[in-house]
């Protein structure tokens, strides 16, 4: 189906649970880890372990800490310590890390287009070797990790340097992000337009602001940004949410 033409001059990404789906990563690590450290066996202890790693993980924002030590309070035989499991559980996160094939077709579509992109990630000096995992250094320059930028999002400084390293203004760019405080609100404050990927979730009642989009998947954004993916799938339907802070060029939503 025919596309619109391209409204943005560059994009930026979030990058855990936008450029590739963490959730579903989490998930094959914790399938792996019980069963091959854990070592179990049981149907109904396996459902009721994995259940509590993603209530304590709470999409990749809740401690990693806090989580080993209860699995070492849970299961005393596990060989080192706490501190010990969680520097492993960082490394072997990595191999559940991949590209997926619907961001893969995007990011080749917004080259053929000529339209430039960048990513912006909250995190530790780690998400380097995320970036890596993903071959986005191979695609993109425009790579900011907050730790070692000294900044992060929601703060305008991290936005407007990546902004700045693309050469486009604000105002020309699209966030995409899962967060909606700190990716979505954060990129209209910094004077861009924030399309969120809510990946079915709904949208916080506390939060006040809108994004201008929502895309449930990555392929969704194709439509959005007026391009056409190389491979299988279906451009999704665009959404354009009317928001009274769309014509301010300074909208403070902190």
């Amino acid at each position: 189906m025919p596309v619109d033409p391209c409204p943005f001059r560059a994009v930026l990404f979030d990058l855990d649970n936008t450029l590739y789906d963490r959730e579903a990563a989490f998930g094959r690590w914790a399938d792996t880890y019980l069963r091959d450290t854990l070592r179990l066996t049981d149907p109904a202890e396996t459902a009721r372990v994995h259940a509590l790693l993603r209530a304590m993980d709470a999409n990749g924002y809740g401690s990693k800490a806090a989580i080993f030590e209860r699995l070492h309070a849970l299961y005393p035989t596990l060989p080192g310590v706490p501190a010990r499991s969680v520097e492993v559980f960082f490394d072997e996160f990595l191999a559940h890390i991949m590209p997926e094939a619907e961001t893969e077709a995007l990011l080749d579509a917004l080259a053929a287009a000529g339209l430039p992109f960048g990513v912006i990630t909250n995190g530790s000096a780690r998400q380097w070797r995320k970036i890596e995992n993903l071959g986005l250094a191979r695609r993109t320059s425009c790579l900011f990790v907050s730790e070692t930028f000294g900044g992060k999002k929601p703060d305008r400084a991290i936005f407007h340097a990546a902004a700045a390293h693309l050469g486009v203004r604000p105002g020309d760019i699209l966030f995409v992000g899962d967060n909606p405080a700190v990716d979505v609100l954060g990129a209209q404050a910094a004077d861009m337009k924030a399309a969120w990927l809510h990946r079915g979730q709904p949208w916080p009642e506390e939060l006040a602001g809108r994004p201008d989009y929502a895309v449930g998947s990555v392929s969704e954004l194709a439509e959005v940004l007026g391009v056409q993916p190389f491979s299988h799938g279906t451009i999704g339907t665009r959404y354009a949410l009317e928001a009274d802070h769309a014509e301010e060029a300074d909208y403070n939503i902190r």
